[in-house]
């Protein structure tokens, strides 16, 4: 047996807090019925608890059939081709230090615009993070939306300050096509690449689960660090020409931390740069993209699939039927 959707089978995990939910009403049912006297409980706690079974039952078939079970003749071997890209840009505040030209920020949206038009097959997306991520652009093959919001791209469109990788990368995995099953025309899904541009500031930790996150999902990681390697102010952007001060009055200074982000491409497999080499750097990127998206490579997928889940439904509803016969059947008896 495969499964179309296999993304979905969390929601089986839904059935652990049921069966509680059922067992917690059975209980005071038959606390109630025992109230009443002998003549009210006499009988009912089989039927009972066998209405409650069914009515569970019906329930965890809906929640397989969202699965998308199939009956599977085997693996045959098809070749992936294209990618989909999903620039991760950080848009924290200390991205908009001068300490490179013109800023952090700038330096980095500089490199998405010149990889993203180097990357001839395949779609982007844009996804903003800072306290919290965003997703600015969704996976598109339109090139000319795709610049459009990455020019706009600020720190005023994330509301969460602050610096967090780890629900960011979350998203982004959610963000790439959910079942990664062979089209029509033999084709894989397409290989699946992160492009994370930052300053290395991290301010929430969790690293190392989200690399690991990315390396399970087989997702192609690169990493590219803006800034220098001396302390910088913070511009504060609600005081033009003002800089950033803390609680106490204290001047806010950021530095560029290149090591967290080869932290994180070293656990997820993937590769670190950095964009003071400017156009070299974002070419040599581009190119291993290039490469990745015009490889082809073997795959093996679930062949002469079969599907069980369009008749789940109605087998969901046949149990649901049976039990509201029993407990009308029962109501005319007493009556």
């Amino acid at each position: 047996m495969c499964f179309a959707w296999p993304d979905n089978s969390g929601y089986l995990l839904l059935l652990i807090p049921l069966a509680v939910l059922f067992g917690y009403g059975y209980m005071r049912q038959m606390q109630a019925r025992e109230r009443l006297g002998p003549a009210a409980a006499a009988g009912g706690e089989n039927r009972l608890f066998f209405c409650l079974m069914l009515q569970f039952a019906a329930i965890a078939i809906l929640l397989f059939a969202l699965t998308g079970p199939q009956l599977c003749g085997g693996k045959r071997v098809v070749f992936r081709k294209g990618a989909d890209v999903v620039f991760m840009l950080d848009v924290s505040g200390s991205m908009l230090a001068a300490d490179v030209p013109s800023n952090r920020l700038e330096r980095a949206k500089d490199a998405a615009r010149f990889i993203g038009a180097r990357i001839g097959d395949g779609r982007l997306a844009l996804l903003l993070f800072a306290g919290s991520p965003l997703v600015q652009c969704p996976l598109t093959l339109d090139r000319e939306v795709f610049d459009a919001l990455l020019a706009a791209s600020s720190p005023d469109l994330v509301e969460t300050k602050g610096t967090s990788f780890a629900p960011a990368i979350d998203l982004a995995l959610r963000l790439f096509a959910a079942p990664r099953r062979a089209g029509g025309d033999g084709a894989a899904s397409p290989e699946r690449i992160v492009v994370l541009l930052s300053d290395g500031e991290d301010h929430e930790g969790g690293l190392a689960a989200a690399a690991e996150k990315l390396k399970r999902a087989g997702v192609t990681l690169f990493v590219l660090g803006a800034g220098s390697r001396t302390d910088a102010l913070v511009p504060d952007p609600r005081y033009p020409g003002g800089v950033r001060r803390d609680a106490a009055g204290a001047v806010v200074r950021t530095r560029f931390s290149p090591a967290t982000l080869e932290k994180l491409a070293v656990g997820a497999n993937g590769l670190y740069f950095d964009t003071a080499g400017g156009d070299a750097v974002y070419d040599h990127v581009a190119q291993r993209i290039e490469r990745i998206v015009e490889a082809s490579r073997p795959v093996p997928v679930p062949s002469g699939g079969s599907p069980l889940y369009h008749g789940l439904p109605g087998g969901a509803m046949a149990l649901l039927l049976v039990e509201r016969f029993l407990r009308v059947s029962r109501n005319v008896r007493k009556g």
